[in-house]
């Protein structure tokens, strides 16, 4: 026999599934981790955290369902997109571990703070294949990022089976990479839970000159289809890693 359903203490769903009927205003977010909503052109999921909300697509319909309102894509940050100068900070720290022997690469944290960025340099261990904080506590900088960057050193910027095993969370992930050259590269994807879509850098940016996106399409419409899932163990993260 099936018991009635229990609600958490906070009446919250971890995980809600919502339609988005036509004629209807998009569902307010009631989970406490994150949402699938369903529309007339796919399956989106939805998470709402301090400074950023998220709907980003997890399967898109090849075929229009009638009856449903569709669904755009959306990535908000408040207080908006973080300042040029926290970005060239980065980048410089980044570039005196890549000039280490061996070259290193390092971690950042940015949350917000008072209504405004904030960037912590966490306390971390370096090597020239990884980085990791040491502290994960309720109340450290990577529990509160609410984007966390890391750098390749002298290797291009991309997300590696490393970075898929490590970023489980929900926040905007962004590697740095050639940060040695005169055009340093960035990438920038959203995580939900090992949900993941890539977005244009200046979405979560202000970009300057010398650093070049390299996100393959560049706008919404190209990166729609940009999405997929990662069930990659965490264990990986102490496995070497072929560069």
């Amino acid at each position: 026999m099936i018991g009635p359903r229990k609600q958490n203490h906070y009446n919250l769903e971890f995980v809600d599934y919502k339609i988005f009927k036509l004629g209807d205003n998009l569902p307010f977010h009631s989970s406490s981790m994150f949402e699938y909503l369903i529309g007339s052109n796919g399956i989106f999921v939805r998470a709402v955290r301090l400074g950023l909300e998220v709907i980003i697509p997890v399967e898109i319909f090849t075929a229009s369902i009638r009856g449903l309102e569709p669904i755009e894509p959306l990535v908000r940050l408040t207080p908006g997109r973080i300042p040029q100068q926290i970005l060239i900070q980065m980048w410089k720290e980044s570039c005196i571990a890549a000039l280490a022997e061996p070259p290193l690469e390092i971690t950042f944290h940015i949350h917000q703070e008072k209504g405004q960025w904030r960037l912590v340099i966490p306390e971390q261990t370096q090597s020239s294949a990884k980085c990791r904080a040491i502290e994960y506590g309720l109340d450290s900088s990577y529990i509160n990022a609410t984007v966390e960057v890391h750098s390749h050193n002298r290797m291009a910027a991309f997300f590696s089976g490393a970075d898929d095993a490590d970023e489980g969370g929900f926040r905007i992930f962004v590697v740095l990479g050639r940060v040695t050259e005169s055009s340093a590269e960035i990438i920038c994807r959203v995580g939900v839970y090992r949900q993941f879509w890539h977005v244009p850098a200046d979405w979560i940016f202000e970009l300057p000159s010398f650093i070049a996106d390299v996100t393959v399409g560049g706008k919404k419409d190209d990166l729609i289809s940009k999405f997929y899932s990662s069930s990659v163990a965490p264990s990986l993260l102490d496995d070497p890693i072929e560069l």
